[in-house]
């Protein structure tokens, strides 16, 4: 066993839970559950929606960068904060890093559209537009934080964050002890496995599913070539899960650890699943936000009959895109 792997091995998911809980219970608000009779009809079940979409930052990974920034110490910050990130997780950094009263430095690739670039200037981000592709930003970003002694935080290969996002599986524990299986978006895998890895020490029968675009299955073929891969992506709606990860990403043996299945979504499913969500529930999503229901709807005759919740992670969706989607 490499060293690598050792350390993920050791890694006690809800042990990390449990501390992010406690570290970040002062900035860290509970999001609500609303229940949707239309979904519920659908697979003859109960189907219960966690609207991570109302976290600060409208997604879940201010609780990933934020449980990761409230561990550094006061010399660290002030070493300077480097990320990369394709949209969502440069607010959440650029969120937490304010809570402790300094700035962020985050790269994004060439791709990242106008609306979502403005609204990071906004947010008072120090921002650097670094190669074509989101990964070519993240690798940039590492070199860097390297070559300047800064500190660089992952938006899912560190230990911290992936138990800052379990905080959303924590929350779905108290809200609904009894459940059967639960639904979350999977690019790199962090909030999959953070929540899954809670869910499942408290109740081992608990199915756990991650939803990534068909455009982007990075951990689905991963996951199959029991190994990480660097393969070739493809443009998604749901863009904040989209490309490449590290090859030494925690979050691969954490997958096979904790979930049951990933599955994969076209980007006509990801647009009905946003449209549904509006229509049903008046809920404006981004499309990594819809992944959990498009998953659940794919999937229906698997969850026939159980108590299921999605999680509906995000809601930074261009306006443009979104009235498109909408008609």
């Amino acid at each position: 066993m490499n060293e690598t792997s050792a350390v993920q091995q050791q890694l006690d998911v809800p042990q990390l839970v449990q501390e992010a809980i406690e570290r970040c219970a002062d900035h860290l608000s509970p999001t609500p559950l609303e229940y949707s009779i239309h979904l519920s009809e659908q697979i003859e079940g109960e189907v219960w929606l966690k609207l991570d979409s109302m976290q600060r930052t409208s997604s879940f990974k201010f609780r990933g960068a934020l449980n990761k920034i409230l561990s550094l110490t006061e010399a660290e910050l002030e070493r300077g904060v480097v990320s990369a990130s394709t949209g969502n997780y440069a607010l959440a950094v650029a969120e937490a890093v304010r809570v402790r009263g300094h700035r962020a430095t985050i790269y994004v690739a060439e791709d990242m559209d106008s609306s979502r670039l403005g609204l990071l200037r906004s947010h008072g981000l120090d921002l650097v537009i670094h190669g074509p592709l989101p990964w070519d930003a993240e690798k940039e970003a590492r070199r860097v934080a390297e070559e300047d002694g800064k500190i660089y935080v992952s938006p899912y290969n560190d230990p911290l964050v992936v138990g800052g996002q379990g905080t959303c599986g924590y929350e779905i524990s108290k809200q609904l002890p009894d459940l059967d299986a639960g639904l979350f978006a999977c690019g790199a895998g962090g909030l999959l496995t953070g929540s899954a890895g809670w869910l499942k020490s408290h109740n081992p029968e608990v199915e756990a599913f991650g939803v990534s675009p068909e455009n982007s299955p990075v951990m689905y073929e991963s996951m199959r070539a029991n190994e990480m891969l660097e393969m070739e992506t493809y443009p998604t709606l749901a863009d904040t899960c989209a490309g490449g990860v590290d090859l030494d990403s925690i979050t691969l043996d954490l997958c096979r650890r904790y979930v049951d299945e990933i599955v994969l979504l076209t980007e006509a499913e990801i647009e009905a699943s946003i449209r549904l969500l509006f229509e049903q529930h008046r809920l404006v999503v981004e499309g990594s936000g819809a992944l959990a229901v498009g998953g659940l709807l794919k999937r229906r005759e698997h969850f026939k009959g159980k108590k299921v919740v999605a999680v509906v992670c995000g809601r930074n969706i261009d306006l443009e895109v979104f009235k498109r989607i909408i008609g």
